[in-house]
């Protein structure tokens, strides 16, 4: 997993999430809040290459949500700030 990207972050509304696997692995995709609620869940098999997804979260609280990258090397986490 290389260039794990969150940008605009902090933001008040949408943020792009980026991310390239060089190997070809399974990688499962979760954005959850802070009580553990999933907003948003992607399962990707067999993903290799560059990933970009953008998340508009205009209709949720603001406060601190997790963007979560389940991979067969371990859970990357990120904290997206929304304002």
């Amino acid at each position: 997993m290389t260039s794990f990207k969150i940008y605009p972050n902090p933001s008040i509304d949408i943020f792009n999430v980026s991310f390239s696997s060089e190997i070809k692995q399974s990688i499962h995709v979760r954005l959850v809040n802070l009580v553990g609620e999933i907003i948003f869940t992607e399962n990707l098999e067999n993903f290799e290459g560059e990933y970009t997804h953008s998340f508009n979260l205009e209709q949720y609280s603001k406060g601190v949500y997790l963007l979560e990258l389940d991979t067969e090397n371990g859970i990357v986490n990120k904290k997206l700030i929304l304002q």
